[in-house]
């Protein structure tokens, strides 16, 4: 129409002839084939503005209105049709998770490896020490006695004497006595190799010796020598006065110290060696190899947790 001088936009159709457009074409695609449906629908939304009215003579020229904002479109897609490309950083992360995945293995790998090697060597311990209690049970190995029968002294006459000489070379043969009697069952091995014997005078050391290499039986009781030598010894004025005063109340005391390694025979087993360490406190009547034992103490330690006293 024209009447006003001014130009009307036609209307627009109605939303339910687009929506009868709408539902006719898609009933149109779904008649007969799922497949054939359209995969996409499109909404338009445009607005119409209305063309600026012409001015009359005499009036002012309106200004130019601000061009119309673009129009808005929505774009529907179905969930079964989009694709999603992930970022870059998702690599990485699952590089870096693999890598650790990785590591994580070998450590439970090495974990379960050392828990096997604990526990089996939990088991030999248990097996050993079964082995050890029966073996106690069987042979039930207790210690031997030592006790020293005489003690003979050489290289020390007259030496209280201002004329004796001032070095000396002390000579002592023991007389020991080793009782293995309380074992039924049990033998013992002496090694002379790593044994010692020391003599010493209240705390000089005069002189030193191994113990003889021999096995003892079950039962059985042996009187042997150890013998020890010294040389170059000088006294002080001091103990050479108190050796000549002790000799002269016939009781020089002389402290005997022994480490010996043995091994005990448990029928065809012969065990590893436990050093065996043997201290006497013993005097005798003279410096003289015919001397007496007058008094005698002995006390045995031996490292060994199944042998009793």
């Amino acid at each position: 129409m024209m009447s006003d001088g001014r130009v009307h936009p036609a209307a627009p159709p109605s939303s339910s002839d687009f929506s009868g457009e709408m539902n006719h074409s898609a009933s149109a695609y779904s008649s007969s084939d799922p497949s054939s449906s359209p995969l996409y629908s499109f909404h338009f939304e445009k607005p119409v503005h209305p063309p600026p009215a012409l001015p009359h003579a005499g009036q002012q020229q309106p200004q130019k209105p601000a061009p119309p904002q673009p129009g808005t479109y929505v774009v529907q897609v179905p969930k079964d049709k989009v694709f999603r490309v992930p970022p870059p950083e998702n690599a990485r992360l699952f590089q870096h998770y693999t890598r650790r995945a990785k590591r994580r293995g070998a450590g439970g790998s090495c974990l379960r490896a050392c828990l096997y090697l604990l526990l089996a060597l939990l088991c030999l311990a248990v097996l050993l020490a079964v082995a050890v209690a029966v073996v106690y049970l069987v042979y039930k190995p207790t210690k031997p006695a030592y006790s020293v029968v005489s003690l003979a002294v050489s290289g020390l006459a007259g030496v209280g004497n201002a004329s004796a000489p001032g070095a000396f070379s002390p000579g002592f043969e023991a007389t020991l006595r080793a009782d293995n009697g309380r074992n039924g069952k049990t033998g013992v091995r002496y090694d002379g190799d790593g044994s010692r014997i020391a003599v010493s005078y209240e705390g000089v050391s005069l002189a030193q010796g191994k113990w003889p290499a021999f096995y003892q039986a079950p039962g059985n009781v042996t009187v042997f020598v150890a013998k020890a030598k010294g040389a170059g010894i000088r006294f002080s004025e001091s103990v050479r006065g108190q050796m000549a005063a002790a000799e002269r109340l016939r009781s020089v005391p002389f402290d005997v110290d022994v480490k010996v390694p043995v091994r005990l025979q448990l029928g065809g087993v012969r065990t590893w060696a436990v050093p065996v360490t043997v201290r006497c406190v013993m005097a005798v009547d003279s410096l003289a190899a015919d001397a007496k034992v007058v008094s005698r103490s002995c006390d045995v330690k031996v490292p060994f947790l199944f042998w009793g006293n």
